[in-house]
Parts: C-alpha cells; sequence; structure tokens
C-alpha cells in the first residue's frame, strides 16, 4: 500500500492537464486488465464506479447524455 499511497500523492501533485494526460497512459494498462479478467471487472470495478459516480451526483442517464454531447 506505500507504493499506491506514493502514487496518489504525486498524482495530486499533477496539474489538471497532467493528470488528464497521466489517465490517457493509464486507461490501456486498464483494459488490458479488464479484458484478461473481465469478471473481476464487472465484479469490483462496475460497482466501485457506480459509487463514485453517485457521490458526485452523477447517475447513468446523465453520464449517457453528457456522452451525447461530445
Amino acid at each position: 500500500m506505500e507504493k499506491i499511497e506514493k502514487l496518489l500523492n504525486d498524482f495530486e501533485a499533477l496539474t489538471s492537464e497532467e493528470k488528464l494526460s497521466f489517465m490517457k497512459e493509464v486507461v490501456p494498462f486498464m483494459a488490458e486488465i479488464f479484458a484478461n479478467d473481465p469478471k473481476k471487472m464487472m465484479a469490483e470495478m462496475i460497482p466501485f464506479c457506480m459509487n463514485m459516480m453517485k457521490s458526485k451526483g452523477m447517475d447513468m442517464n446523465r453520464m449517457r447524455e453528457m456522452m451525447k454531447s461530445i
């Protein structure tokens, strides 16, 4: 967990643009992990993402509308 805490602290210190660039670099790795074990992704990540979205006042309908507008 110490490595994760360091990564999180380093991430928090980045500017918004740097955070976005970092996320673009990380997403392909996440997709690979999810593709290797889709059941784990569904079991662990979907509930996590849904809870995170709800905590920020976002739901799937609002997310869909946002995606349509881009």
